[in-house]
């Protein structure tokens, strides 16, 4: 076999195994879906991320993804097997490239019937995960939504992420359903922005986790030397702690394994087995118990299922507190069970009394003001994530959370450091940099607000948030280029997301670009059809496309859902003027008047229409005030001295005329208008001397031939 043959032959067999992995990926992303809860959808959409990658060659990139996945579940044999098969295939690949000879026939077709066997396994694994998740499957589509409704969070700061992800999923379903092209860029944008976000609330478990594994260490320490005071007693009391030692440690197995009735059967026959008397041991028992049962509901997808093991958590947790009411990890555990429950104020009790009584333990302290920020009580939370963080001075979550209470306060530069020193704590902290970011622009400081948005999209080229917010920026900057290109990028990875679509229009009206801001406009329109600034530039798309009708309906529409929206009045307004419906003008910026008193462009809209109508007291009574918000605005000045004029006040206009001369000295018709006010006011000498210097300083003004005749008369 020669060298071309041969390369023939990988380059074959290469493909035959991407297009082997891409088919394991759309296997399981199939057959799971219909059952998955949250935590599932996120690994499928992880899987097709894979996919994509290997469709890509992007094997490295493939392999980190999977690589986090065997980390939360090392027992995940799907990925394991796919980890294997693009292991392998990279190695084919390089082996390839590098051209050497060293890869035989025999040894590519031994790898292709290992990829071939892992496709099996693989398979095999999804039609058992199919058949387990049937019951699940037969659930009402109202309880699934509860599913994830008690699911919850862990931090505040994924709250407001999933919060945008529904938000954005939901607009995207009828986009993209409209729009069948944009399925492809819709697909992309869901898997990687499932993958991203399964790899954030991974590690955000995972660092919960480690600090629960951390507190409980040292919670355990104290309770084995409390049982060990109590061993001491009569051999009585030491076999029953025994035996409730034992049966606590067979429920919190059987739990763990996802049993419940095994794990309650047990935590009973420890509850029958408890020494009287001993109140302390008993709370620290009965707090494992509802610890177990919590875990158990947590990681519960059916509904029903989860909400007993919550109750029954609950019961144990109740039986803690009142046998100690002084014990805080009782108090913490069925804090906690309240969250899932969405039992707010409870859950805020108990947790203050929690960090109370153990004021040194910082995880309590931070899960108090995560409910503290949740119901709105900035200022506690303030003091709870501080207390978190003087405690913990490594925990990037704790200071990330004083930053956003920070900013809801108002503090912005308290906020800006403490999202500052999460970032130290964890350099590819994105969404702390976007929160930098935003807190810079609100601030003025473009420049390192860019260098924010910029940095974390270096750790997260995929950042919507980052992108949108960054092209945004160079919008107010009037880098329009510069903002189409960051807005389209965003548009490809959510490209239902309203916000970002009316940017774009905005961003294709500054490059004048009128029939792109149209279709930008009208997509927004779409997904939030009762915002009035989006109906407004749908409108303003519409009036520069040269349509009318679609202008008006939409200024209409916007004024409709905000009466105190200026903008689509004045716009509405100086339609109805050029079309000659003088008084439907006036109504509209009359309304918008009453609004803005001081607005530059009612007013001098107000100034023109009362002169069409011939009220020329208001005329010069709202150029006046035009002119007050713009003392440097010629054309104002001008209209203001006609108005003067029109309404008689022939001296005012003739100090206006100088005014405006003076401030703008080729303004050639007013050393006209004024020289004829001159003579209107008897003062030939000065009617001379303004006409003769327009003569000497423009002699081919388009009114030359009048201005000497008038000359010839002085």
């Amino acid at each position: 076999m020669n060298s071309k043959q041969k390369k023939i032959v990988l380059i074959g067999a290469g493909a035959a195994v991407l297009l082997l992995l891409l088919g394991i990926g759309l296997v399981i992303a199939s057959k799971r879906s219909g059952a998955a809860s949250d935590s599932t959808a996120l690994r499928q959409n992880t899987l097709t991320l894979v996919r994509n990658y290997v469709e890509r060659e992007e094997f490295d990139r493939a392999l980190s993804l999977l690589e986090g996945l065997l980390i939360q579940n090392p027992e995940d044999s799907d990925a394991s097997a796919l980890l294997d098969a693009v292991l392998e295939a990279r190695r084919l690949k390089n082996a390839y490239a590098d051209g050497s000879g060293s890869v035989s026939t025999e040894e590519l077709q031994a790898a292709l019937d290992a990829a071939r066997e892992a496709i099996a396994r693989v398979s095999a694994a999804a039609d058992a995960a199919a058949a387990a998740a049937s019951r699940a499957a037969s659930v009402s589509s109202a309880d699934a939504a509860e599913r994830n409704k008690a699911s919850g969070s862990k931090s505040v700061e994924s709250d407001e992420e999933r919060a945008g992800t529904k938000v954005s999923e939901l607009q995207a379903k009828k986009t993209v359903q409209e729009d069948p092209g944009l399925k492809a860029a819709d697909d992309k944008r869901r898997a990687e922005e499932a993958a991203q976000k399964e790899k954030e609330d991974r590690e955000a478990r995972d660092r919960e986790a480690a600090l629960q594994k951390e507190q409980a260490a040292a919670e355990e320490a104290k309770r084995k030397a409390a049982e060990e005071e109590l061993s001491k007693k009569n051999a009585e009391t030491r076999k029953r702690i025994e035996a409730v030692n034992s049966a606590v440690e067979k429920g919190k197995e059987r739990a763990s394994a996802g049993s419940l009735r095994s794990a309650l059967s047990a935590f009973d026959e420890a509850r029958n087995s408890l020494p009287e008397g001993e109140k302390a041991y008993a709370s620290g028992k009965y707090t494992e118990m509802a610890e177990s049962l919590l875990a158990l509901a947590k990681n519960e997808s059916d509904s029903t299922l989860k909400s007993e093991a919550l109750s029954s958590a609950l019961e144990y947790a109740n039986l803690a507190v009142s046998s100690d009411p002084a014990n805080p990890r009782a108090r913490f555990t069925r804090g906690q069970i309240y969250v899932e429950q969405k039992k707010s104020a409870e859950a805020l009790a108990d947790l203050l009394e929690a960090a109370r009584l153990e004021p040194g333990n910082y995880l309590y302290h931070y899960e108090l003001g995560k409910q503290q920020y949740l119901r709105k009580q900035f200022k506690d939370a303030r003091q709870s994530f501080a207390k978190t963080t003087q405690l913990k001075s490594d925990f990037e979550a704790a200071f990330f959370n004083l930053g956003l209470t920070n900013k809801a306060l108002g503090l912005n530069s308290e906020s800006i450091a403490a999202f500052r020193s999460a970032i130290k704590i964890k350099p590819d902290y994105s969404r702390a940099q976007i929160e930098i970011g935003r807190l810079l622009d609100k601030n003025g400081d473009f420049k390192g607000a860019e260098t924010a948005y910029k940095e974390a999209l270096v750790h997260e080229p995929g950042n919507v948030s980052a992108l949108r917010e960054l092209a945004a920026l160079y919008s107010k900057e009037g880098r329009f280029a510069d903002a189409e290109r960051f807005f389209k990028e965003a548009l490809v990875l959510g490209s239902s997301d309203p916000m970002t679509n009316y940017n774009m229009a905005v961003v294709q009206l500054g490059l004048q670009k009128p029939a792109q801001a149209l279709d930008y406009a009208r997509k927004a329109v779409e997904a939030e059809p009762q915002n009035g600034t989006y109906l407004y530039t749908y409108g303003l798309a519409g009036e520069l496309n040269g349509m009318p009708d679609v202008a008006i309906q939409q200024y209409a529409k916007a004024i409709a859902a905000d009466p105190k929206y200026v903008k689509p009045r004045i716009n509405l307004g100086i339609m109805y003027l050029d079309a000659g419906r003088l008084d439907e003008a006036l109504n509209q910026f009359n309304a918008a008047y009453l609004v803005e008193k001081d607005n530059f462009e009612v007013n001098n809209n107000l100034g023109k229409a009362w002169a069409l109508k011939g009220s020329f007291d208001k005329s010069v009574e709202h150029y006046a005030r035009a002119l007050n918000k713009a003392p440097r605005d010629p054309t104002v000045r001008a209209n203001l001295a006609v108005a003067y004029v029109s309404a008689g006040l022939t001296e005012k206009a003739r100090d206006t005329y100088k005014e405006l001369i003076a401030l703008d000295p080729s303004r050639w018709e007013a050393y006209h208008e004024l020289g004829k006010l001159y003579i209107s006011l008897g003062d030939k000498a000065g009617a001379k001397a303004i006409l003769q210097e327009l003569i000497q300083k423009k002699p081919d003004y388009k009114n030359a031939a009048e201005v000497r005749a008038l000359l010839s008369t002085l």
